[in-house]
């Protein structure tokens, strides 16, 4: 009892933080999307045919405008990978404790990476268009991370399909920890596949000045703080709704032996009754045998 009672106020805390957390988030992630088109620098891309004076500089490669997007793209791409992680994790806790509430949380992570991946791949098609001037190449990270995509709609549709809540919690936490396994392969393929043509941001031999550096973190821990708020208002959802369908089956069950106690009653009834006709039809057949 002490370690509900605990566990309730610790939840109480998380629960009154969310509306700071995610106010939080969006105030940093608006910081970084106004810092992007107003302080970053543009980033130099292909040769002029021949220089551009702009703001009283000599220009003579194409500023990338296109480029601002990776300020909001890869935080949410961060994000989904960090969700989906603890989807994963929380999938292995239930295949060793077999405690419907890590598939809940399971679950509901599924549910967060879902909407951060189709925001990555929103985000990623408007650069692929501005940039290479198609919505899609069939490059390796795209590729990859499509496939990522794929998985987790694949997991929500596996989940539809089986009725039975034991076995679909058992198949869907094999499966989420299997999808996962897409996610750091998505991520490290453009420095597995050099000749990849899409831009490698995580780089170890040069980093970004900080008039980028600091909008491109500002975005990225926005973005991870409104996945968090997120994935905890989807998982009081979730956990409220198996709260009521554990509710609804102890009562089906109740209603069940009750139904079957009413049941065995009135068979009870039914047979001393009939033992007492039996008797009472006996009865005078042997006293007139008596008489004779």
């Amino acid at each position: 009892m002490e370690s509900k009672i605990q566990s309730d106020g610790r939840r109480g805390w998380a629960e009154r933080l969310l509306p700071v957390l995610l106010v939080l988030g969006a105030v940093l992630t608006a910081i970084d999307i106004v810092w992007t088109f107003t302080l970053a620098p543009l980033v130099q891309g292909a040769q002029l045919s021949e220089p551009v004076t702009i703001a009283d500089m000599q220009v003579t490669t194409k500023l990338l405008l296109s480029q601002k997007i990776f300020y909001l793209h890869v935080p949410v791409a961060v994000a989904s990978f960090a969700v989906m992680a603890f989807a994963a994790f929380f999938g292995v806790r239930f295949l060793m404790t077999k405690d419907r509430a890590y598939d809940v949380r399971s679950k509901t992570a599924m549910e967060v990476t879902l909407v951060f991946i189709v925001a990555t791949m929103i985000s990623g098609d408007l650069w692929t268009r501005f940039e290479w001037g198609v919505w899609w190449v069939w490059e390796p990270r795209l590729t990859t991370y499509f496939i990522l995509m794929l998985l987790v709609i694949g997991y929500f549709i596996l989940r539809n399909a089986i009725d039975d809540p034991e076995r679909r919690a058992r198949f869907c936490s094999v499966f989420a920890v299997v999808a996962f396994i897409d996610a750091p392969i998505s991520f490290m393929i453009t420095r597995l596949v050099p000749s990849s043509v899409h831009p490698v941001v995580f780089r170890t031999d040069s980093g970004l000045p900080p008039m980028m550096l600091i909008p491109f973190l500002l975005g990225l821990f926005g973005m991870l703080m409104i996945a968090f708020a997120l994935y905890r208002v989807a998982h009081r959802i979730n956990a409220d709704a198996l709260a009521v369908e554990e509710l609804k089956e102890r009562l089906e069950e109740q209603d069940a032996r009750a139904s079957r106690a009413a049941a065995d009653e009135a068979l009870e009834r039914l047979r001393t009754q009939g033992t007492a006709a039996t008797t009472s039809a006996s009865s005078p057949s042997d006293s007139t045998s008596k008489e004779d």
